[in-house]
C-alpha cells in the first residue's frame, strides 16, 4: 500500500501489526514467525517484535512448541462490535428454519474490502462439508453473498470495489467483469443471488441483501447448500425466492424491534 505508506498520517507499524493478525485469517493452525513473515512480506526482525508486543498485550499467545495463535484479546476487541448487531439475535429462529429445510449453514455478512465476513451462523446437521462459523473471510466475487453485498452498493461504492480488485487482486478483475457484475444486476432485478459450485464444487449458494444501517454498513444473508440436496433447477426455482422471503421477514423483524 504505497499510497498509504507515503500519508504522514498512516502508522506503518500499526498496520503491520494488524497484517500480522490478519494472516490468521481462516487458518485453524498455529503460525511461526517464519511462517508469519511468508504471509505478510515483512522480514523476520520485524515479524518478531511485532509478534512479541502482540503477545505481551494478549492478542497472540505462544503453544507448546513456541508458535503462535490468536488470544483472547481478539475476542474481546470484537464482542462490541457484534453486541451492537440486534439483528443476530433476532434473525437466528428464521436462520434455524431456512437451515433446517435445506439442510446447509446460513449465515448473515458483511463486506470486509474486496471480502466479506460472517457476523452470523447457523445449521442444523454438520452434513455440509464446509463449516463456516463467525469471524469466516473469502472473496466477495465468486460467492451469492459477495453479489447480494454488492447489490446494495452505490455506483460509486461498486466502481471503487472494481478498480481495487483490478489493483490488489488482478486475477479476479476478468471473472468480476464476466462474472460478478452481471450477477449482482440481476440480484438487484429479482431480490437474490445464486453461485453455483463456483466458490466450491460441492456447495451451491443463495442469498438475498438485507439492508444497510444508518452508518452505511451493508449486510446479507445467504445459505451454503451441499449440492447433492439440490439441483440447479431447485436452487433457482425454489430456493431463491424462498431466501428472498427469508431476507424480507427478517427485515421486518429488524424494523418493528
Amino acid at each position: 500500500m504505497p499510497e498509504d505508506q507515503a500519508d504522514p498520517s498512516f502508522a506503518t507499524t500499526l498496520a503491520h501489526g494488524l497484517d500480522v493478525l490478519a494472516a490468521f485469517r481462516n487458518r485453524s493452525g498455529s503460525l511461526s514467525n517464519a511462517d508469519l513473515a511468508l504471509h505478510t512480506g515483512l522480514s523476520r526482525p520485524t515479524v518478531s517484535r511485532l509478534t512479541y508486543t502482540l503477545a505481551q498485550l494478549g492478542y497472540l499467545k505462544r503453544d507448546a512448541k513456541g508458535r503462535f495463535q490468536l488470544g483472547l484479546g481478539i475476542l474481546a476487541a470484537a464482542y462490541p462490535v457484534l453486541s451492537a448487531l440486534k439483528v443476530r439475535q433476532l434473525a437466528r429462529p428464521l436462520m434455524r428454519d431456512f437451515a433446517a429445510y435445506t439442510g446447509g449453514t446460513v449465515s448473515i455478512a458483511m463486506p470486509f474490502g474486496l471480502d466479506f465476513i460472517y457476523v452470523e451462523t447457523l445449521r442444523t446437521t454438520d452434513a455440509v462439508t464446509h463449516l463456516p462459523d463467525v469471524g469466516f473471510a473469502s472473496s466477495l466475487a465468486p460467492t451469492a453473498v459477495g453479489r447480494a453485498l454488492l447489490s446494495l452498493f452505490t455506483k460509486e461504492e461498486l466502481d471503487a470495489y472494481v478498480a481495487d480488485v483490478k489493483a490488489e487482486r488482478p486475477e479476479e478483475a476478468d471473472y468480476v467483469q464476466a462474472r460478478t457484475l452481471p450477477d449482482v444486476e440481476l440480484c438487484k432485478e429479482r431480490g437474490f443471488a445464486i453461485s453455483l459450485g463456483e466458490w466450491r464444487r460441492e456447495i451451491f449458494g443463495v442469498a438475498a441483501p438485507l439492508y444497510r444501517t444508518p452508518s452505511g454498513d451493508c449486510l446479507s444473508v445467504n445459505c451454503g447448500i451441499p449440492s447433492f440436496r439440490f439441483n440447479a433447477e431447485q436452487i433457482e426455482r425454489e430456493c431463491g425466492p424462498r431466501m428472498l422471503g427469508l431476507a424480507r421477514s427478517i427485515r421486518s423483524l429488524v424494523a418493528n424491534d
